[in-house]
C-alpha cells in the first residue's frame, strides 16, 4: 500500500512539473512607406512543449515618435470678450506601438534547452497605437482647441505575422536571442476620422534582441 502510494505521489509529481521561460529585451519597428524608426522594449513568457517546438507570448512597447509639424485652430473660449475669435496653434503629432502577441515556434539545431539554435514560427497581434500632439504655447484661459481640427486618438487593430530567429543558450547563465518578423495589420479600427496616420503602416517589420531566463518547478 505504502509503495502504491509513493508511486502515485511520483507520478502527481511529474505530471506537473513544467518549465516557463521569462525574456525582456530592447525592440524596433519600422513601417513600410513611413519615414522613422520606433524603438522600445519587450517582455514576454514562453513554454516548451519540448525541445523542438514552443508557445510564447510577449508585450512591446514602442516608445512615440513625432512627425512633421501642422497648424490647427484655437477658438475662443468667451467670443465676446476675446479676439480674435480663432488663433492658429502649431501640433506636432505622435504615435506609438503597443503589441500584444502569443503563437508557436519551432527549433532547429541544438533546439529550445540547449546551445545554439535557430526558430521560425506565426504571430497573431493586438496592435494599440495612440496618437497624441504636442501644442506651441498659447493663453489657456482665452483658448481652447477646436477639436474639429484635432488629429488625437488611437488607433486599433489585429494582425498576423511571420518571424525567425536565433538563439545561443549559456550553460547556469541563460539564453541570448534575436529574431526578426514581417507583420500585417488588418481590421484596424481609428477612433475618429481624421486622426493622423502619417506614421503607421499596416506592414511593418520588427527586430528585437533580448535575453531569457528558463524557470522550472
Amino acid at each position: 500500500m505504502k509503495n502504491s502510494l509513493v508511486i502515485v505521489v511520483l507520478m502527481l509529481m511529474g505530471s506537473v512539473s513544467a518549465q516557463v521561460s521569462f525574456n525582456a529585451g530592447s525592440s524596433t519597428l519600422k513601417g513600410f512607406g513611413t519615414p522613422k524608426w520606433f524603438t522600445g522594449f519587450h517582455v514576454g513568457a514562453e513554454v516548451p512543449r519540448d525541445d523542438a517546438m514552443s508557445f510564447f507570448g510577449r508585450y512591446t512597447h514602442h516608445f512615440s515618435r513625432f512627425g512633421d509639424t501642422t497648424l490647427i485652430g484655437a477658438v475662443a473660449i468667451d467670443p465676446n470678450t476675446t479676439s480674435p475669435y480663432i488663433q492658429q496653434v502649431s501640433a506636432n503629432y505622435g504615435m506609438n506601438y503597443n503589441i500584444f502577441e502569443g503563437g508557436s515556434r519551432y527549433y532547429i539545431g541544438d533546439g529550445f534547452d540547449f546551445g545554439f539554435a535557430g526558430y521560425g514560427g506565426v504571430t497573431f497581434m493586438m496592435v494599440y497605437s495612440k496618437v497624441k500632439s504636442r501644442y506651441s504655447d498659447y493663453d489657456q484661459s482665452l483658448y481652447t482647441i477646436d477639436e474639429s481640427t484635432s488629429r488625437d486618438g488611437a488607433i486599433f487593430a489585429l494582425g498576423v505575422g511571420l518571424m525567425g530567429g536565433v538563439k545561443y543558450t549559456v550553460p547556469r547563465i541563460g539564453t541570448f536571442y534575436s529574431d526578426f518578423s514581417v507583420n500585417y495589420l488588418f481590421l484596424g479600427q481609428a477612433s475618429t476620422e481624421n486622426i493622423y496616420t502619417d506614421m503607421y503602416s499596416n506592414l511593418f517589420f520588427s527586430i528585437s534582441v533580448g535575453y531569457r531566463r528558463d524557470l522550472f518547478w
